[in-house]
């Protein structure tokens, strides 16, 4: 009798271990899980404020090295065939591949990001306007209002990007901004390849979730 009570009593309780264990190991799945989308969420961001502070960095730069009004006018009205030479360097991949993917930003962050990279494309269509031949058919002062507008577009991106990476800042403290000053030798095309160094690490990250 005694041995039929052990018996039944295994029989009775294997399948509560089994289901313990079971949880168990779900639970650790889920939590390993979690873990793996948290790390691809922080690698995302890190990427998306890396792109935002290079294209905000490259506004400031571009402020800077500006010559004045008076000086662009001078330069302008002295030769009706010239035109000012401004590249667009902007860097959007992250932003436009990936901005679906966040989701760790609340909607005001994110609609101000749409507003900063809607900006950037703005000063590539009015970089793309002083370049076409009928630049040169304007007037003196049109012509220095098509440059003056790029220089006036490019102030309202860096503002709304400065705006842009504080409040990114201000969910996560250990995003920083890169320090110019800290570091002088750091070129726009060094920016644009740690850019591309956190773009690649993203892709390897998510390429690991979905094979696991």
């Amino acid at each position: 009798m005694g041995d039929i009570d052990i018996r039944f009593f295994i029989a009775l309780l294997a399948p509560t271990i089994g289901f313990a264990i079971w949880f168990a190991k779900r639970l650790l799945d889920d939590r390993r899980a979690e873990q793996r989308r948290r790390q691809a969420q922080d690698n995302l961001m890190r990427a998306l404020f890396a792109e935002i502070d290079f294209n905000t960095r490259d506004m400031e730069i571009f402020l800077e090295k500006s010559p004045s009004r008076a000086d662009l006018r001078k330069a302008l009205f002295a030769d009706r065939n010239l035109v000012p030479h401004i590249t667009d360097a902007r860097h959007t991949e992250i932003y436009r591949n990936r901005i679906r993917d966040v989701h760790e930003i609340s909607d005001d962050v994110l609609q101000q990001a749409v507003e900063f990279y809607g900006l950037l494309e703005k000063i590539r269509v009015q970089i793309e306007a002083i370049n076409y031949p009928s630049f040169r058919t304007l007037s003196d002062e049109g012509r220095l209002n098509a440059v003056e507008v790029i220089r006036h577009t490019a102030e309202d991106a860096r503002i709304c990007g400065i705006q842009l990476l504080d409040a990114f800042q201000r969910n996560a403290v250990e995003l920083k901004r890169y320090d110019r000053r800290a570091m002088p030798t750091q070129t726009p095309e060094q920016l644009r390849s740690r850019v591309e160094q956190l773009d690649k690490r993203l892709a390897e990250a998510a390429s690991r979730q979905v094979k696991q």
